[in-house]
């Protein structure tokens, strides 16, 4: 939409311009009747279009709503070792052993 209006409204402020700027030689025999003001109107309207466009897409490209996501970060486990009673394997009773345990 707003590519649109931008097209548009330069389309017009570049005819308006050709036919404020062009004068014939009968005009130009007693001066430019406004021909620099044309101009200098037309410049300044091309101006602010153009400066309001720009102004508009960096608000949507930019408008603090997205964060970059964080770096990856590899978190290395905290291991020791506990003696802990284990079950043997042969006969029904327990053993005193010494086991990694990580969180």
């Amino acid at each position: 939409m707003l590519k649109k209006v931008l097209a548009s409204a330069l389309v017009l402020a570049t005819v308006a311009g050709a036919s404020v700027a062009t004068t014939g030689t009968a005009q130009a025999e007693y001066g430019r009747n406004g021909a620099f003001a044309g101009g200098a109107a037309a410049g300044l309207v091309g101006g602010l279009l153009l400066g309001g466009a720009l102004n508009n897409r960096d608000r949507y490209y930019d408008d603090g709503y997205y964060e970059p996501a964080p770096a990856p970060v590899y978190v290395q486990p905290r291991c020791w070792f506990e003696r802990q009673r284990v079950p043997n394997q042969y006969d029904y009773g327990y053993h005193i052993e010494r086991v990694r345990v990580c969180q």
